[in-house]
């Protein structure tokens, strides 16, 4: 069984906008007007949200009570043998905010969400295609 996931994104002028296709999140807008270059990248957050999106349906199907949850996400980027720069490395820090009672469920959820949609597929590696056409 497969299904499709369709994610869009639309640069105009400054304005990078991805399409996020969910009613709850809505459309990221990322406006670099007045930014240069240099600092307009490392906004890739979607990863991210799918593992503590995984993280808090895990807690919440078990019944773990929880205060916040607080994520970030590091990428280390090298050099390919043909030249060209690869994220070689993701390394995701999330704190889950528990009573010390809830520690033990909250690392079995832990275990459960490690292959999650996105890291699994990362770790799997999945078939990618690309198209560039005129608009």
């Amino acid at each position: 069984m497969s299904q499709e996931i369709q994610i869009g994104f639309v640069q105009e002028g400054d304005r990078y906008t991805i399409q996020t296709g969910s009613a709850v999140l809505g459309d990221i807008v990322m406006d670099y007007s007045g930014y240069p270059e240099d600092a307009r990248g490392g906004n890739s957050s979607i990863l991210l949200s799918c593992y503590c999106g995984s993280i808090r349906a895990a807690l919440v199907a078990r019944d773990v009570p929880f205060r916040a949850i607080r994520a970030t996400a590091r990428g280390v980027k090298r050099m390919n043998a043909e030249g060209a720069m690869r994220l070689a490395e993701i390394a995701i820090d999330v704190a889950v905010d528990v009573d010390d009672e809830h520690v033990s469920r909250l690392e079995h959820c832990a275990r459960i969400v490690k292959h999650c949609l996105i890291t699994a597929a990362l770790l799997e590696g999945i078939a990618v295609t690309h198209a560039v056409r005129r608009a």
